[in-house]
C-alpha cells in the first residue's frame, strides 16, 4: 500500500508504481525533512512509455543538497537502477531559480511533462526565457551535425557504432525537435513518432532516417547493416537542412 502522503500515483502505468512508490517511501525514510519535492517526469508521463525500455526519471527537490546527502543516497539509486529508474535528478529550488538560462529546454520539458507525487509544484510557474530555448536549440542542432561528421571521419563505415551513436544523437535531439516545433507556433505532438512527422511537415524535412532510427530503438523493425550508410547520410542531411533554417525563427 501506498501512504496517503503521495499523490498522482494512478496517472502512471500500473507495471511501474510499485517502483515509483518503493523509491519514493525509501527517500523520504532515508532524508527524513529534507525533501520539499518528488516529481515523475519524461516518457513514464504518457504515451510514450514502452515497458522494458523506457526508464523512469524523477527529480527530488531539497531544501538542503550538500555531499553528505549524495553520499547517504548511494544505496538508493543502486536499487533505483535495478528498476529501470535513471539516476535521479537533485536539485534545490534555489538551483532551479538561478540555472534557467542554463537549462531551458531540460526545465522546459520537465515542466509540460510531469507529475508531482509528494510536496509542492515548483515547475508549475516556472518562467523560461524564449531567446534562451532559441539559442540552445541552436547550439544542439548544429553541435550534433558536427559531432556526428566528426565520428564519421573518425570511425568510417561501422554499422553497430554508427547505429549506436545516431540512437543517442536522436535521443538527445528530440526535446529539441519538440520545442522548435513550440517555437514555430505549434503544439507539439505528445506521442514521439507523430511528433518526428510534424518537424518534418513543419520545417520541409524527410522523416525517414528520423523515424528509422526511433524504431530501432524500440526495438521495432531494426536497421540493417545494408541500411545504416543511406540512413546515416540521411540524417546527416536532415540535420544539416535544419541548421539552416535556425536563423529564421
Amino acid at each position: 500500500m501506498r501512504p496517503s502522503l503521495l499523490n498522482n500515483i494512478d496517472e502512471f502505468p500500473l507495471s511501474i508504481q510499485p517502483a515509483i512508490i518503493e523509491f519514493a517511501n525509501k527517500l523520504l525514510g532515508d532524508l527524513n525533512g529534507n525533501v520539499r519535492a518528488i516529481l515523475v517526469y519524461g516518457s513514464a508521463m504518457g504515451v510514450n512509455y514502452n515497458q522494458g525500455v523506457s526508464n523512469i526519471n524523477i527529480a527530488v527537490i531539497l531544501d538542503n543538497l550538500g555531499f553528505d546527502v549524495l553520499n547517504q543516497s548511494l544505496a538508493l539509486v543502486r536499487w533505483a537502477h535495478k528498476h529501470k529508474i535513471s539516476t535521479p535528478l537533485f536539485l534545490t529550488k534555489e538551483y532551479i531559480l538561478n540555472s534557467l538560462d542554463v537549462f531551458p529546454i531540460e526545465f522546459s520539458e520537465i515542466k509540460e511533462r510531469h507529475k508531482v507525487i509528494f510536496g509542492e509544484d515548483i515547475f508549475k510557474d516556472l518562467d523560461i526565457p524564449v531567446k534562451d530555448v532559441r539559442l540552445l536549440c541552436e547550439q544542439q542542432v548544429k553541435g550534433k551535425l558536427l559531432q556526428l561528421r566528426q565520428v564519421y571521419l573518425d570511425i568510417g563505415f561501422n554499422p553497430s557504432v554508427l547505429k549506436k551513436i545516431l540512437i543517442s544523437v536522436l535521443s538527445d535531439l528530440i526535446p529539441i525537435f519538440r520545442r522548435l516545433i513550440i517555437l514555430k507556433g505549434h503544439k507539439s505532438f505528445e506521442q514521439k513518432e507523430q511528433m518526428l512527422g510534424q518537424l518534418a511537415g513543419i520545417f520541409s524535412l524527410s522523416q525517414a532516417s528520423f523515424l528509422a532510427v526511433y524504431h530501432d530503438k524500440n526495438r521495432k523493425p531494426l536497421i540493417s547493416s545494408k541500411q545504416m550508410k543511406v540512413h546515416f547520410e540521411d540524417f546527416l542531411n536532415q540535420l544539416e537542412n535544419l541548421s539552416r533554417q535556425m536563423e529564421s525563427l
